[in-house]
């Protein structure tokens, strides 16, 4: 039963992936997501880092990434949107560096809060996983708003 409710989610979720985001390359180590207003990590260190969670929330934090600043863990569903399951391995192309296991989400897991979701970019596959464990990280960071003159 928890694996069938597990597929209806992910296939709820299926909706958010990058098929229908608009990314680019900003230069080498950030792309951006224009339809949710957010930067991605996008360097070697995204490919390298193995952190536990409380570890991957700092170096999120201490980032800085061609002059910018305020990274921080993202959300599953941020996370899950740079999905493209019509991709091998199921991640937009716009991602160059990508670790062959599992990237961290801020998303707790609700029936566990000393675990938190995970998403495995060589599979698609989404864990729930003990925060003591190591996994990639990938950060984000909100674009900031943008003003609308008014006449």
């Amino acid at each position: 039963m928890q694996k069938y409710l597990l597929l209806v989610f992910i296939a709820a979720l299926s909706t958010l992936s990058a098929t229908d985001t608009d990314f680019e390359k900003r230069n080498t180590t950030v792309v951006i997501d224009k339809t949710r207003h957010l930067y991605w990590q996008d360097d070697f260190s995204s490919q390298k880092s193995s952190e536990d969670f409380d570890d991957a929330v700092t170096f999120c934090k201490k980032l800085d990434l061609g002059g910018l600043t305020n990274w921080r863990l993202p959300t599953f569903r941020e996370l899950f949107s740079i999905t493209d399951y019509a991709r091998v391995p199921p991640i937009d192309e716009h991602f160059v560096f990508l670790n062959d296991g599992t990237y961290w989400t801020s998303t707790p897991f609700a029936a566990n809060r000393s675990r938190a979701w995970t998403i495995n970019f060589q599979t698609g596959e989404t864990y729930y996983s003990y925060k003591t464990t190591n996994h990639a990280v990938r950060c984000v960071k909100d674009m900031p708003a943008v003003k609308k003159e008014t006449k």
